[in-house]
């Protein structure tokens, strides 16, 4: 059974909590992200956008510029600019200084406006033909730029909205009630599925999106007249934020096909070292064929700090089943049930785990409902089939659900039938899987096993990618250093070993083949490189000698399903020889291996020929 030792620590961290069962860190810290992220959305966009407007029927009139300056800043991992001017004017037959030059203060990097601004002044200093723009009732308030910013107010609404929007998140996540004895009285009533609010948040990102970019819609025409026609990049603002709006409302709409699936846990909590099961109400449709559901136990926790923070879901344990449906209230109610190893962590701040561990139920299947009643009959196509009086709809719903160590079984029991059924279902799929991945063909008294090439591509590529754009870095930190940039030589070798390395793995994974010959005492492989023998090797081998399965590399899909990669090996002469590889699921290797085991042991069964 798979383990996490790596990732467990001392001690389980702890929140501190409000009587209330509200974490009141996370909403401080979330408020703290909100409040910096309102407070650069507000300067970088609200205070520069409310200049422009206020600047628009200001005087327009000759200025001296008595000095003018362009100043870099130099930071920590970065450089930024500004300009620096005095100059003076005279209005209604007064002399006023100022040193106020655009709208913007301060420095930045963000793409050459200070460059520009610079050369220009300078070009119409030279040029005797500087203006500065007055205002008529305050005539000591001038500006010589009113250039409105696009740029920067691209950078700081996506920079303040992000900020916004996650400390609304951690708000809300902070603001919910998470004592154990609270979460108990919750789930009696039911446990919404995670899909129910999951739309909100899109929701909110696109209508905070379109309420900020809401003032630059009034100044585009404005801008587009004064000659400014990059004020159009704003507009990537209301669409994004209604792209995101509309994306919300279809994800409802979906939601809506099938209604609410409050999940009802039984026992209550569940129980790690018992069961962990349950049922939700499908008020309305029909299920075409039976609901697949899958329970798995899910480590969260994070690490680094700052721009290096990273959260990890790590999957210690899953287990797929069927779930069972019986007629209840012109429905049917779809109980779930697993037997869950007693070895497994209990959810929340469990001892010995850093960080919080989560159990999430997930069901999925295809349901079938009548077309009147569906809320959005405009499906597509990838998602949902129709005749003429039903829609096939995607069914597709997880709920978290607590669980705690203990012994406790359900008062529900699946049908021993039933189970049969899952059972020897899973064996023919493990079966299928394991014929559709390594080739198995008869060869006298014994098989031929081919493990062949390509059946990994989409990793390969992956890999290759990643390979060659390390190449490309490490190839230019080289030339570049070659330039007389010295510390690159450094960084250049690091970055182009690296990419020649995953660039090799990404390569051989794509066209290695292993082929293999196993007879009654003995075992001989050949490995291919697209097609071309690399080295072979043989052994004799005993029905004692053991076959072992060794897990290579797992992935974990957005819906956590966890999917593990195996490759066979035999112990020979003190020596591991592998005998199939890239096996995709453990049941699948396991049947692989009772094969094998059968060859080894004279006892080939004729149908695996």
């Amino acid at each position: 059974m798979p383990t996490s030792s790596n990732i467990r620590s001392k001690g389980g961290e702890s929140t501190e909590k409000s009587k209330s069962g509200k974490s009141v860190g996370m909403m401080l810290f979330g408020f703290i992200f909100f409040a910096a992220g309102f407070a650069v959305a507000a300067f970088t966009m609200g205070s520069n956008l409310l200049r422009y407007y206020e600047t628009a029927d200001w005087a327009q009139v000759p200025a001296t510029i008595t000095s003018l300056d362009l100043r870099t800043h130099h930071g920590d991992d970065s450089v930024t600019w500004s300009v620096d001017a005095r100059y003076q004017y005279q209005f209604n037959g007064r002399t006023y200084h100022s040193d106020r030059v655009a709208l913007t203060g301060g420095s930045d990097n963000i793409g050459d406006f200070w460059q520009e601004l610079y050369s220009r002044l300078k070009s119409e200093q030279q040029r005797n033909q500087v203006k500065a723009y007055v205002n008529p009732a305050e005539p000591q308030e001038a500006y010589l730029d009113r250039t409105l910013r696009t740029g920067l107010l691209v950078f700081g609404g996506i920079f303040g909205a992000v900020f916004m929007a996650v400390g609304g998140g951690i708000m809300f996540m902070g603001g919910r009630s998470s004592n154990s004895s609270e979460q108990l009285d919750s789930a009696r009533a039911g446990i919404p599925s995670d899909q129910r609010g999951s739309y909100k948040i899109l929701l909110f990102i696109g209508c905070l999106f379109v309420l900020i970019s809401a003032p630059l819609l009034f100044v585009i025409v404005d801008a587009l007249q004064d000659g400014e026609p990059e004020v159009l990049l704003g507009l990537i603002f209301p669409l994004v934020g209604s792209g995101a709006i509309y994306a919300a409302l279809r994800m409802r709409k979906r939601y809506l096909q099938i209604g609410q699936t409050l999940f009802y846990p039984d026992p209550l909590p569940g129980h790690a070292g018992g069961q962990v099961g349950g049922y939700f109400h499908l008020a309305s449709g029909e299920w075409v064929g039976s609901p697949q559901v899958r329970l798995t136990c899910v480590h969260i926790y994070s690490t680094g700090s700052g721009k290096e923070s990273k959260t990890h879901h790590d999957v210690i344990w899953q287990s797929k089943g069927r779930a069972h449906c019986e007629t209840n209230n012109g429905g049917c109610n779809v109980h779930a049930l697993f037997d869950v190893p007693a070895d497994l962590p209990g959810s929340g701040s469990a001892s010995g785990y850093r960080g919080r561990i989560q159990w999430n139920l997930h069901c999925e299947g295809i349901v079938s409902v009548p077309v009147a009643a569906a809320r959005n009959p405009r499906v597509d196509n990838s998602r949902a089939m129709r005749d003429s009086n039903r829609l096939q709809v995607e069914f597709e719903r997880s709920w978290s659900i607590p669980v705690e160590k203990g012994q406790q079984t359900s008062s529900f029991q699946m049908p021993a039938e039933e189970q049969e059924a899952w059972h020897q279902q899973q064996r023919e799929e493990a079966s299928a899987s394991a014929a559709a991945q390594i080739a198995m063909t008869a060869a006298g008294s014994g098989m031929h096993l081919e493990s062949a090439a390509g059946r990994h591509t989409g990793m390969a590529l992956g890999l290759l990618l990643f390979g060659l754009v390390f190449d490309g870095v490490g190839v230019f930190l080289l030339y570049m250093a070659m330039q007389g940039e010295l510390m690159l030589w450094l960084m250049g070798p690091v970055f182009l070993l690296v990419g020649l390395l995953v660039t090799w793995f990404g390569v051989f994974w794509l066209g290695r083949a292993l082929e293999t010959d196993i007879e009654p005492g003995r075992v001989r492989i050949v490995r291919r490189l697209f097609g071309v023998a690399l080295y072979q090797r043989s052994a004799a081998v005993s029905a004692a000698s053991p076959l072992t399965l060794d897990m290579g590399m797992s992935s974990t899909n957005q819906n956590g399903a966890k999917t593990e990669y195996f490759s066979l090996s035999v112990e020979a002469d003190g020596k591991k020889i592998k005998l199939a590889e890239g096996i995709e699921g453990r049941e699948a290797a396991e049947v692989l291996r009772e094969k094998v085991k059968a060859v080894l042991t004279r006892e080939l069964d004729s149908e695996l020929i």
